[in-house]
């Protein structure tokens, strides 16, 4: 077992004259990401399998549309903490988590007052349903995203295990054991989405009060980390209106029904992103400790392997996907075409990288830029296309942004990181 250790770890220290990577670092801490998002990625096919036979599409359309809402409105909170809280604790500012916890809850003050002036109007409107879902909405999700702060803790100590188990496996199967349950028993929108928060919420407290039992974290606080966390919040607002503004829009131009057939189309490609989501958890620290020009010399070769893994990923998907929807989702097959198409967004992956340097190294201007200019094009080229093309239009403009955000990403890099050097 030793020698096999042994030819493992020299394998993988070979590899990195080509890779330009930290290959064992990556190997012990992308075990437990990679474990992790296949075990969500099971948990979800599940789920989606029990949507597609026990839900109506009118059903899960209105599910998701609340859901959509719930994360444009969310994007007026502060989105950006998770970020500023791991930059802060890589640099032993520990206690930034605990005090990050309290302020998101006093700044989601107008995200409540928001959820309620929603609720009002889809009750004035005669929609009992959608109304009572935001109050729920707008009484959970505060809480729900001040727990979740704990996960950019544990990726800050590197300590990938417990984020892949706590954030990913138990974090995920509870909320789905108990949709699945709810499901069951009901096919009411409402109770889908109360279950939802309910249990993410429930989940989150108990994962973040274990994480304070376990590391005691100091009291330092760090006192640049909520004006950070500001910035990135301000400019996440508008990508995160741009990446679920698809989602009211076909709501209310094609109907619950087009939402769920669109959803089914995006499901396994966002899923077979999954496990490339936990690359930029992994090089965060090392890209926050390391110095520029270290980066740079391993940039281009992260950037050229990740885009030949998502070319095949594509490949594969593309031959693979009218199998799947016809074995698991035979209700969606009008779905088949647009999934296919939407696998070509797969190709974003490569920019990881980049994106992740200008977060790390905290490249504000860049990450302004890059947020505003693909968020607003995003928004406007989906108006305009799923009102002249209908749904084919919503899956081209998504297609469309998200690799001009990668572009953009890959450019301001290369730009930011030649101005530092």
């Amino acid at each position: 077992m030793e020698k096999l250790k042994n030819k493992v770890v020299a394998t993988l220290r070979w590899s990195e004259k080509y890779t330009k990577t930290d290959m064992l670092y990556l190997f012990k801490g992308g075990f437990w990401g990679i474990f992790s998002q296949i075990v969500v990625s099971v948990s979800t096919f599940l789920l989606a399998i029990s949507f597609a036979h026990f839900i109506s599409k009118e059903a899960y359309g209105e599910y998701k549309y609340i859901l959509s809402l719930a994360s444009i409105l969310g994007a007026f909170t502060l989105t950006g903490l998770g970020t500023a809280v791991a930059r802060s604790v890589t640099q032993e500012y520990e206690g930034t988590l605990n005090d990050t916890f309290w302020k998101n809850i006093r700044w989601s003050v107008l995200f409540m007052l928001i959820a309620l002036s929603t609720s009002v109007y889809y009750f004035v409107n005669g929609n009992n349903s959608i109304g009572t879902a935001m109050l729920v909405v707008g009484s959970f999700s505060p809480f729900f995203n001040s727990t979740n702060l704990y996960n950019a803790y544990l990726i800050a100590k590197k300590d990938f295990k417990r984020s892949a188990i706590y954030f990913g496996i138990v974090g995920n199967l509870f909320p789905s054991l108990c949709i699945f349950v709810a499901i069951l028993l009901t096919n009411k929108p409402l109770w889908l989405i109360t279950t939802y928060f309910v249990s993410n919420t429930l989940i989150g407290i108990i994962l973040y009060t274990r994480v304070i039992k376990i590391y005691k974290p100091n009291n330092k606080v760090d006192p640049e980390a909520l004006g950070y966390s500001k910035h990135l919040s301000i400019m996440n607002i508008l990508l995160v209106v741009a990446n679920n503004v698809d989602q009211v829009l076909v709501f209310h131009y094609i109907g619950a029904a087009g939402v769920a057939v669109y959803n089914f189309a995006i499901a396994i490609p966002d899923q077979i992103k999954g496990p490339m989501k936990s690359l930029s958890s992994l090089i965060f620290p090392k890209f926050t400790e390391r110095e520029d020009a270290e980066i740079r010399s391993g940039m281009k070769n992260k950037i050229v392997l990740l885009f030949c893994a998502s070319v095949i990923m594509i490949g594969i998907y593309i031959i693979l996907a009218p199998y799947i929807f016809h074995i698991f989702f035979p209700k969606y097959l009008d779905s088949i075409f647009y999934s296919q198409i939407l696998s070509l967004s797969l190709l974003g992956m490569a920019s990881i990288p980049a994106e992740t340097y200008l977060s790390a190294k905290k490249k504000i201007k860049e990450q302004y830029a890059v947020n505003v200019l693909v968020s607003i094009t995003q928004i406007i080229i989906t108006f305009l296309f799923i009102f002249y093309l209908g749904l084919i239009g919503t899956v081209a403009a998504k297609v469309i942004t998200r690799l001009l955000f990668s572009l953009m990403n890959v450019a301001l890099y290369e730009k930011a990181s030649k101005q530092t050097i």
